[in-house]
């Protein structure tokens, strides 16, 4: 058996090549790890989304700007007329999404949210969908939209597809709201996984929910009210 004399310390050959594997093994792994984590906003411009306006519902006020543009490398919304920007693509499964948001412009009634394996449109700015809540009065608690369901979660009214507020089931966060003060970034990850949805507001674990019924859709970013932007979207399958 060949032996070499390292620093005091007598390695073999196969002690030598353990070693590197091991070594290899690690850079691998960690390789793969960054490399699955997939931007789903460039920076840039909003390529690979696509919006949906309803002009029935304003929040009350109108903007200068459009509803959805990219400004200091955000996606930026005014939240007037209600609506949403969603991912083209709309097969995610199971998936960690990770974004940043923050209040850019104060307005009346800030609202917002992010969207979960949204699987039809009714033309309405409620989408049968998972909304993962961003109004401050109730950040990270989950609504059923549009006739999805939300099993052991009766909703507040039956689902008329003429009516988007009708059929909405509600599972409120659990903790008190983590989210910073108005015009700093908050860091929002989501985890799905099956039928249950785990939701982290600045490190902290705001909700668990397990019964959502619809299996795979797109990620939206709704405009509801609230002059909100959103930057550093990424997702990991």
């Amino acid at each position: 058996m060949i032996k070499f004399f390292d620093s005091g310390f007598i390695l073999t050959l196969y002690d030598r090549i353990l070693i590197m594997k091991t070594l290899l093994s690690t850079v691998v792994a960690l390789v793969g790890a960054v490399a699955s984590a997939a931007e789903l906003f460039n920076g840039k411009d909003l390529t690979g989304w696509t919006s949906v306006a309803d002009f029935n519902f304003t929040g009350g006020y109108f903007a200068e700007e459009p509803t959805w543009y990219v400004a200091d490398g955000a996606i930026r919304s005014t939240g007037t007329p209600f609506g949403y920007l969603r991912t083209k693509r709309a097969d995610f499964t199971d998936f960690k999404l990770e974004l940043e948001y923050r209040w850019w412009r104060k307005t009346e009634n800030p609202n917002s949210g992010v969207f979960l394996r949204l699987a039809d449109e009714n033309g309405s700015f409620i989408p049968k969908c998972y909304e993962n809540q961003l109004q401050p009065a109730s950040v990270c608690s989950l609504f059923a939209l549009g006739g999805s369901i939300l099993e052991g979660v009766m909703p507040r009214n039956p689902y008329n597809p003429n009516d988007a507020l009708s059929g909405i089931a509600a599972a409120p966060a659990k903790v008190q709201s983590a989210e910073k003060p108005f015009g700093e970034w908050n860091k929002l990850k989501i985890i799905i996984k099956g039928d249950e949805v785990l939701s982290y507001l600045n490190g902290v674990l705001m909700n668990r929910v397990k019964g959502i019924k619809t299996a795979k859709g797109a990620i939206g970013l709704q405009s509801e009210g609230g002059a909100i932007e959103f930057r550093a979207i990424t997702i990991e399958e």
